[in-house]
């Protein structure tokens, strides 16, 4: 039994050993996408567990929050199912407002975590499908360095610095979520007015950040901010071209041969 077993894993490497480096390029995203979509699976089932659990106990003991915070009335707690992302716990209160608390746990975890790894796949995945259709379009043009025993560095520049593109557009998405909120972006004050209102939108061609309001005394202002997908967006840019150049210069030499 054992000796099949190492026999079976020998053989599951050597299999492995064979895939070629564009394989493996597409397998790995592509491993991302489906662990992205057991985590949402299990994101569904932890809502499910959490609310049977939240109704097995009673509306009063899984919400008791809303009582000590709010001081609500027990009978009147409503528990209410919002899968997959848990239930939410909500009750009138005395001044005739609505208490509300949503009571997410794991389930939240699981989906920012699927949702960043799916986010991820998917940009890389696309990298490697426009990074494989240039270099094999540029292979397929009669190129010299399509040719056994040339030198593939241009290709390589140029799959490399087309994949970085779509990457770093990724990176500007997440730049946008976590300073949506103005923080390191946005000023306090300008012009010595304080700021009434702002916002944060995100460019893409090529990445930055601009935050956009107005002060108190109406007076609008616009700060652009400029991060690594910047930086990430520009250098991939100048590998392709430099690899486009590179390929320019390997077929005049050849022509001149």
């Amino acid at each position: 039994m054992e000796t099949n077993a190492r026999a079976a894993e020998r053989g599951f490497l050597r299999r492995i050993r064979r895939l070629s480096r564009w394989r493996v390029a597409f397998l790995l995203p592509s491993a991302g996408l489906v662990v992205a979509a057991l985590l949402h699976a299990a994101q569904w089932v932890t809502s499910w567990i959490s609310t049977a659990v939240a109704r097995t106990q009673g509306a009063a003991d899984a919400c008791s929050d809303l009582v000590d915070d709010f001081g609500v009335d027990p009978d009147r707690i409503e528990l209410i199912d919002r899968a997959p992302s848990g239930f939410v716990c909500q009750a009138p209160t005395y001044d005739g407002g609505h208490a509300i608390i949503e009571h997410s746990g794991a389930a939240s975890a699981l989906f920012m975590v699927s949702m960043a790894l799916a986010a991820l796949s998917v940009a890389v995945l696309l990298g490697v499908l426009i990074a494989f259709m240039v270099t094999r379009l540029l292979g397929l043009y009669r190129s010299p360095l399509a040719e056994p025993r040339r030198d593939r560095r241009p290709l390589r520049l140029i799959g490399i610095g087309v994949f970085m593109l779509p990457v770093m557009m990724l990176g500007q998405y997440f730049q946008w979520y976590s300073k949506s909120d103005g923080f390191e972006i946005c000023p306090e004050s300008v012009g010595g007015n304080d700021v009434l209102g702002f916002s944060v939108t995100a460019d893409y061609l090529p990445p930055s950040l601009t935050c956009s309001g107005d002060t108190v005394t109406g007076q609008e202002f616009s700060v652009t901010q400029y991060g690594f997908p910047f930086y990430g967006f520009i250098a991939g840019l100048i590998l392709a071209v430099l690899g486009v150049v590179l390929l320019i210069v390997a077929r005049a030499r050849t022509r001149q041969r």
